[in-house]
């Protein structure tokens, strides 16, 4: 058992002004001692990179490019999601934020902690989402997409147990996004879907949590298929 570290990740993909928001609303929001390690990867963006490279060295929080650029043929997320929960063994959860996430209130990340160490059966939190920064998302647009928090554990801003069995799955697994094809159609997963499934398989699910982070959705990936457009509002 790890003593209490939080492995926090955000993904920087042409979303420098979006990156800096969830960078400072985090570190705004939380107490300074709280046991955060917060990692920029970045993919190597063609924005303007500087002041969002200005605002982490002033925290010191590192920017390390993925790999990976702003041009592959599908999205990128979920394997560096995936390469980030393999590289970083030794803590004792993990937080993965979008980058198009804001903190709106204060200890949210506290509060997660103490709601997933409640949940004995959950192997990850996730906070609500709010469109207007007031209010959460209404059921009826949830219930339109359920892959907001019904069907996957949301990378918005997932507080995850940092477990044998989570690692195996991730390694076996990974978090990215796949498509079933089926002997008479497909089914897309999105980002953590399938991972969250087969936690499901060993008795394990996610919870939501109380508090709730504003999610501005879709600024780093356009749908690139209008089949998928047409079964989703967000990416």
């Amino acid at each position: 058992m790890h003593p209490l570290l939080i492995n926090a990740v955000i993904v920087n993909h042409n979303t420098s002004a979006f990156t800096e928001l969830a960078l400072r609303s985090i570190l705004a929001r939380h107490r300074a001692d709280l046991p955060l390690r917060l990692t920029v990867l970045d993919n190597a963006s063609e924005d303007d990179t500087a002041p969002l490279r200005a605002c982490a060295a002033a925290y010191g929080v590192p920017v390390v490019q993925t790999g990976f650029d702003t041009h592959t043929a599908n999205n990128s997320h979920g394997e560096v999601l995936t390469r980030f929960v393999r590289d970083n063994p030794h803590c004792s959860h993990y937080l993965l934020l979008d980058t198009d996430i804001c903190f709106m209130e204060d200890d949210t990340v506290d509060t997660m902690l103490q709601e997933l160490d409640a949940a004995k059966d959950a192997f990850a939190v996730c906070a609500r989402f709010s469109w207007d920064g007031a209010t959460e998302i209404s059921v009826e647009e949830q219930q339109k997409n359920p892959d907001l928090y019904e069907t996957r554990m949301h990378p918005g801003c997932a507080l995850i147990r940092n477990t044998p069995l989570f690692r195996r799955v991730v390694d076996a697994v990974g978090m990215s996004a796949i498509y079933y094809m089926w002997p008479h159609g497909g089914e897309y997963l999105d980002t953590c879907k399938l991972m969250t499934r087969v936690m499901g398989t060993h008795g394990l699910r996610h919870v939501l949590s109380e508090r709730m982070v504003l999610h501005f959705f879709s600024v780093s990936y356009e749908w690139d298929h209008e089949a998928l457009r047409l079964e989703s509002l967000y990416m």
